[in-house]
């Protein structure tokens, strides 16, 4: 998720631990660790974005980090920062702050290597855009006011977790509306005679009511907007050619399989002049897919060759582009509320 997002629910994650032994400091170290696993940013300049690619949503997101790092810190923080908090309660605080972290970003479409040091296996449950504030809102207003709050008083903990329930239930609908989206893509899919090899659905920018859909079947993409207030179940699809064949020469070299490993197989590539690009469909076009024609891809990756152009040595990434104009927002809306 976002960085606001993470720095919220870390707060409100450390206030309900902790507000009512230390106050505002609770609240103020769940923010401050609540960002802490995304530190694993700061080694992008210092390594090629092959190893950036793994590196980032790796170690730091992992179940193992989590419980190694939990006491140690538990114990810094029992240790430097004043107030009646034991170790324990300072452990469980670092704990809950960071696993939810991680579930958060799990939720996304991005992939997190939650098993690491044992496996890269990627997971995502992509049920929620990376930033939505319908579900980051509720937080950030119940640990406003909890701040403003005796600590030791019933309506700053009942505000908190107020805040903490909304989100939640929000985010638990969203799961719910997948389940529906999910066999409603699969109903498609058998009456329009698409075999997919592997499928996945996805939330549109900031809701969990319009739903992208991505299939992948014999070199092609297919990908299709529903959403939950459609009048029909209908489904048109996009067909995008995958072109797997550009890249099949090098798929058993490392900066290729890293791209097919962190795209999980929804890619497509292109040959544009004398350059291999590979575009990660998991992040759409900058259009959002609202419109007939064609528009960039907003995840993308330029090749780099040796002399020869026998091996890939790494690649590069394009800059994201979304064409947000308002015009852009009220299509999208519109969209969302079934407007085709």
């Amino acid at each position: 998720m976002d960085t606001v997002t993470q720095l919220t629910l870390g707060a409100a994650v450390g206030e309900a631990v902790l507000g009512t032994k230390i106050g505002n400091k609770a609240a103020f170290w769940g923010a401050a660790l609540g960002v802490m696993p995304d530190l694993d940013v700061l080694a992008s300049p210092f390594v090629s974005e092959v190893q950036a690619l793994a590196i980032h949503r790796g170690i730091t997101h992992s179940l193992f980090f989590v419980v190694a790092v939990a006491p140690i810190l538990g114990w810094v923080l029992h240790r430097y920062v004043k107030g009646s908090a034991s170790w324990k309660q300072w452990l469980w605080l670092v704990f809950w702050v960071v696993l939810t972290h991680i579930f958060i970003d799990v939720c996304t479409s991005y992939g997190t290597q939650v098993f690491q040091p044992f496996s890269n296996y990627s997971l995502s449950f992509n049920s929620i855009f990376i930033i939505d504030p319908l579900y980051t809102l509720p937080l950030l207003g119940g640990v406003i006011t909890a701040l403003f709050l005796n600590r030791h008083s019933k309506a700053r903990s009942l505000a908190n977790w107020i805040g903490i329930g909304i989100s939640t239930f929000y985010l638990l609908l969203g799961f719910g509306i997948k389940h529906h989206v999910n066999n409603v893509f699969q109903e498609n899919f058998v009456k329009q005679n698409i075999a997919p090899e592997q499928f996945m659905t996805t939330p549109s920018p900031l809701n969990i009511l319009l739903w992208n859909g991505y299939a992948e079947s014999q070199d092609t993409l297919y990908v299709g907007l529903y959403s939950v207030f459609d009048d029909n179940r209908q489904i048109e699809f996009k067909s995008i050619p995958q072109n797997k064949k550009l890249l099949k020469p090098f798929d058993d070299q490392l900066p290729v399989e890293r791209l097919i490993w962190f795209s999980r197989g929804y890619y497509a590539a292109d040959k544009i002049g004398s350059e291999l690009i590979v575009h990660d469909l998991r992040f759409g076009r900058s259009d959002l897919w609202l419109t007939d024609g064609d528009a960039p891809f907003v995840w993308n990756y330029r090749l780099e060759f040796n002399g020869d152009s026998t091996r890939v040595t790494g690649f590069e990434q394009f800059e994201p582009s979304f064409d947000m104009r308002t015009e852009m927002w009220n299509r999208l809306f519109k969209r969302m509320v079934g407007q085709k």
